[in-house]
C-alpha cells in the first residue's frame, strides 16, 4: 500500500538510501569481478620462467653438440696417435703427414673443449636464472591464489549484500505512489543520484540556495512532493 501522504518524502529518502547502497554495492562487485582471474603479473613470470627454459634448451642443444664433437675428436686423435706411435707405420712422410694430422686434431680440441667449459659456465648461469624466474613465479602464484580465493569470497558476499538491498528497495518503493516513483527516478537520473535532499537551515541541501517561506511551509506540511525552486531535487524536512 501506498505510504502517508506526510511520509513521503521521508520515504523518497530511504529509497534514495538504498539506491546508493545498491550503486556502490554494484561497483565494488565490477571492482572484484575484474579483479578476478590471472593478473598480468602471473602472466607475466609464466612467460619469463618460459622464455629462460627456452633459453636454457638452446644452450643445452650447444653444449651436446659440443660434447658429441669433443668426443669425436678424441676418437679421432687417439686412432692417429695408436696409428702414429703404434709402429706399423714407418714411411717418414706418412709419419710426418699423421704428426701434422694429430697436431690439427690437438688443436681443434683444445678450441672445442674452452667452447664446452665457456657453454657450461654460461649452462650453470642459466640453470640459476631459471632457478629465480621459478622461484618468483612460485610466489607471484601462492600470492594469486590467496588473493583469487578472498575475491571469491568478497564477491559471494557483495552478491548476498546486493541481493539484500534490492529486496528492501522492491519492499521500500511498494510503499510509493507510482506517480511520485517516475519524478523521483527522473530527478535521480538527471541530479548524479541525488534526487531528495533534506532542509537545512532553510536552504536547498542540493544547491545550497536559500529557499521561500512558502516552499519550506509546503515541505514541511509533507502534504505533497515540494520541490526546489532552483534544482527541481525533491525536499525532505526531517
Amino acid at each position: 500500500m501506498p505510504s502517508l501522504v506526510m511520509t513521503i518524502a521521508a520515504d523518497l529518502y530511504a529509497l534514495q538510501e538504498i539506491d546508493s547502497a545498491i550503486e556502490a554495492a554494484r561497483e565494488a562487485l565490477a571492482t572484484v569481478e575484474e579483479q578476478l582471474g590471472e593478473s598480468e603479473e602471473l602472466i607475466a613470470g609464466r612467460q619469463a620462467v618460459e622464455e629462460e627454459r627456452d633459453a636454457l634448451e638452446g644452450i643445452s642443444r650447444q653444449q651436446r653438440d659440443l660434447e658429441w664433437q669433443v668426443d669425436d675428436l678424441r676418437s679421432r686423435l687417439l686412432e692417429v696417435e695408436g696409428k702414429l706411435y703404434g709402429g706399423s707405420v714407418r714411411n717418414p712422410k706418412e709419419l710426418a703427414s699423421m704428426q701434422e694430422e694429430a697436431n690439427i686434431l690437438k688443436g681443434q680440441l683444445r678450441r672445442r673443449e674452452d667452447e664446452l667449459l665457456d657453454l657450461m659456465v654460461r649452462v650453470e648461469e642459466r640453470q640459476a636464472t631459471l632457478r629465480e624466474a621459478e622461484g618468483s613465479l612460485a610466489e607471484v602464484d601462492r600470492r594469486w591464489r590467496r588473493e583469487q580465493k578472498e575475491l571469491a569470497s568478497e564477491k559471494e558476499r557483495l552478491e548476498g549484500e546486493l541481493a539484500g538491498l534490492e529486496e528492501r528497495r522492491g519492499q521500500q518503493s511498494g510503499l510509493i505512489e507510482a506517480r511520485v516513483l517516475a519524478l523521483y527516478d527522473t530527478l535521480r537520473e538527471r541530479r548524479q543520484g541525488r534526487a531528495v535532499v533534506k532542509v537545512e537551515r532553510g536552504m536547498c541541501g542540493g544547491c545550497r540556495i536559500s529557499l521561500p517561506m512558502t516552499v519550506l511551509q509546503k515541505a514541511r506540511s509533507g502534504l505533497d512532493v515540494v520541490q526546489c525552486v532552483s534544482c527541481e531535487r525533491i525536499l525532505y524536512v526531517s
